[in-house]
């Protein structure tokens, strides 16, 4: 018996390539070193049931069409335009402590693919496919390759999904699995504010702290297709790829193809687990030391839209950074031409009324302040105003004799084209020359429409060109960080995250929802490099009126910033948002390194997150009143095992935010009070009272007080 093993943190896979086939035998918690292996799939096979076909049974670890097998395919191709029948067999396993590499084959269909899965010390896998055409004489056209082909745990029974609209990013479904299949998908050219490419399985009931739980995403920013179905061997098994469109993979004799890598973890501890090992996963991948840049950001776009120039401009980094403001973001509407929608993209100059000595001053006078200078660009998109548009019309995506189709009025640039790269890259590099910003805010607000349909510029081409362009400016500006936005959250994504260094999950700083974006965002991605600001009262998205104090706490969650309009402010309210900017200056190292513990609590309407540094032995802990009290009694909650067999000096930061109450517990009112971590896990506290919308910040251990901190 063939059998390797790959282990990543406390969750082994194991996988047999006996008798020249592949199958995944275990996936589960930690084996033993000296356990005998080939017991697991001796006491584990599937059987034969009545029903099926003759042959003995066998699930496959990459099942395909091959005349037999009743389960989903992970690859689906046509030679001569008919279905190709492929019967993969291994002709070679390779494995080391960290890669597993299997390689299969059907010398008949003429097709031969690669299966590679790495591990991490993190606990996340990562696994891509690799399909090449071994014809000498035909091509091959590729409708389906998945990335990865996972049966999941057969404790399984419910899958959590993310989807939603703009400014409404990641709402989450709970669906039971029985016998159906689960498919989530976006055509969108983008991994889109309808679909997360993300997938959380569980055992029944699973939760943030408790029972087994298993994620899968692909490392993609495109389109997409993640599918879970119920399998032959009984359970279900998980599938995730690339949504390609027909006839968009075309090999010819000896060309290969590989899909993106699709991460997965597995965690015993709920979905928390899952948080601290993707944190780790995304330091030690992006190379982050204990130092990790996170200046606080002020981003002009609330403050006035596309009313700006360079006087407004430098008026606004005065109010800014009186606020504590380190970074200023100018956003949309410097360009010339640009004065609201539909207008004024492509060329990427600044308007000559408005900002008539360019922006070098207005970045030197960011600078002057002691602020670093942002600036936000759209390079793929293009308005027909524009000198480009007019100059380069053969540049714009549309199909022939057809209609163009705009998005917020304006068209995509075909970035498969040399000549398209090649002036996207000069426009950046001029401005990055003129002006010097250390942070680029690159946006992309409309889907895809009209792309591929037999043109060069396909969907898997156009992500990879965008990829291309981040890539080509790191190489150049090692030091500018790039965000990623597209309209909010519809690029919020693994594959965003690995060639940009911060995510905009969505436009809407509406801290309810804002609080629910950063819960479940955070499975994937670190909060610390999820951009989460400061918005006004009424949201401009929601229209929730919230308290201040409210939407200072939740944005100290993520990467912190400021948009709103600085002149709107009352005098209280400065102080309130000083107080807390200077909170996070202190305090944000030690929240970049911290564990997220989203608690389950009872009571729908209250929300808690235990944000808790170990090498410190010390946390904050977060209590949101999302909506109306169901009980007289505040609940006790029990804080997680990490706070055991430690000594704490509590405290609430915010007494102020949770009086309404004729009679409150003495710490409730303040001052520091040394407390067990071991009552605190056992027996819990009881959370201030809490009115709708309020919150509270709990300090525990070394963590330093706001009311403390200096500029």
């Amino acid at each position: 018996m063939s059998l390797s093993r790959l282990d990543a943190g406390s969750s082994t896979l194991l996988v047999d390539c006996s008798e020249n086939q592949f199958q995944v035998c275990y996936l589960g918690g930690l084996l033993p070193q000296d356990l005998n292996l080939s017991e697991i799939p001796l006491l584990t096979n599937a059987l034969t049931p009545h029903g099926e076909l003759d042959s003995e049974f066998r699930p496959q670890g990459f099942p395909t069409q091959d005349g037999y097998s009743q389960a989903q395919t992970a690859l689906l191709a046509r030679r001569n335009g008919q279905a190709l029948l492929i019967d993969l067999s291994v002709v070679n396993c390779c494995s080391s402590p960290d890669v597993l590499d299997v390689q299969l084959a059907d010398a008949q269909s003429q097709v031969a693919v690669n299966i590679s899965i790495k591990s991490s010390a993190s606990g996340v896998f990562s696994s891509h496919s690799t399909i090449t055409n071994t014809s000498y004489d035909t091509s091959l056209n590729v409708d389906w390759l998945a990335s990865i082909h996972m049966p999941l745990p057969p404790s399984h029974r419910e899958v959590e999904r993310y989807g939603g609209f703009w400014a409404n990013e990641l709402l989450c479904e709970r669906v039971f699995l029985g016998q159906h299949s689960l498919d989530i998908s976006s055509n969108r050219g983008r991994s889109s504010h309808q679909s997360f490419p993300c997938l959380i399985s569980g055992e029944h009931g699973f939760s943030q702290e408790r029972k087994q739980v298993f994620l899968t995403s692909l490392e993609w920013s495109g389109n997409h297709r993640l599918r879970i179905e119920p399998s032959p061997a009984g359970g279900h098994s998980l599938q995730a790829g690339i949504a390609l469109q027909a006839g968009e993979v075309c090999l010819n004799p000896g060309q290969s193809w590989s899909s993106p890598p699709a991460l997965f973890a597995l965690s015993e501890d709920g979905v928390n687990g899952l948080r601290s090992q993707f944190r780790r996963y995304w330091y030690t991948r992006k190379g982050f030391d204990s130092t990790l840049a996170r200046p606080v950001h002020f981003n002009s776009w609330e403050s006035n839209y596309f009313t700006h120039d360079a006087k407004s401009s430098c008026k606004l980094m005065d109010e800014a950074q009186a606020l504590g403001a380190e970074r200023f973001v100018l956003d949309d509407g410097w360009m010339q031409g640009r004065v609201g929608i539909g207008c004024g993209l492509g060329d990427w100059i600044p308007c000559p009324v408005r900002y008539p000595q360019g922006l070098k001053p207005v970045a030197a006078y960011a600078r002057k302040l002691g602020m670093s200078f942002g600036l936000w660009v759209e390079p793929e998109m293009v308005t027909f105003d524009s000198r480009v548009a007019k100059e380069h019309d053969d540049w714009v995506i549309r199909m022939p004799h057809r209609d163009s189709v705009s998005g917020r009025k304006q068209y995509l640039l075909n970035l498969c084209l040399p000549e398209v790269q090649n002036h996207i890259l000069e426009c950046l590099h001029r401005l990055i020359k003129d002006c010097g910003p250390d942070y680029l805010k690159w946006d992309m607000n409309r889907d895809h429409a009209q792309v591929g349909f037999g043109s060069m510029a396909t969907p898997i081409a156009m992500t990879e060109a965008w990829y291309a362009l981040l890539e080509e400016v790191h190489s150049h500006y090692p030091h500018i960080t790039i965000e990623s936005c597209a309209a909010g959250g519809g690029r919020t994504d693994a594959g965003a995250l690995a060639h940009s260094h911060r995510i905009w999950p969505s436009d809407s700083m509406d801290p309810m929802q804002r609080f629910d974006v950063m819960k479940h965002v955070s499975s994937l991605l670190p909060p610390a490099l999820i951009g989460t600001h400061v918005g006004a009262s009424p949201s401009s998205t929601s229209a929730a009126r919230l308290p201040l104090s409210t939407r200072c706490i939740v944005a100290l969650q993520g990467h912190m910033g400021l948009e709103l309009n600085p002149q709107e402010l009352r005098e209280e309210e400065r102080s309130t948002v000083q107080r807390w900017t200077r909170f996070f200056k202190a305090e944000r190292e030690s929240l970049s390194h911290a564990d997220f513990y989203y608690l389950d609590i009872d009571e729908p309407s209250l929300d808690a997150v235990l944000m808790f540094n170990a090498s410190m032995s010390g946390g904050l802990l977060f209590v949101l009143r999302r909506g109306y009290p169901q009980n007289a009694q505040p609940p006790i909650i029990r804080l997680p095992a990490c706070v055991s067999g430690k000594q704490f000096d509590l405290e609430l930061l915010n007494p102020e935010d949770g009086d309404f109450v004729q009679h409150s517990s003495a710490w409730h009112e303040g001052g520091v009070w040394p407390i067990s971590g071991d009552v605190l896990q056992l027996a819990g506290l009881r959370v201030p009272c809490l009115r709708y919308g309020h919150c509270a910040l709990i300090k525990l251990g070394p963590w330093a007080s706001p009311n403390t901190q200096q500029s």
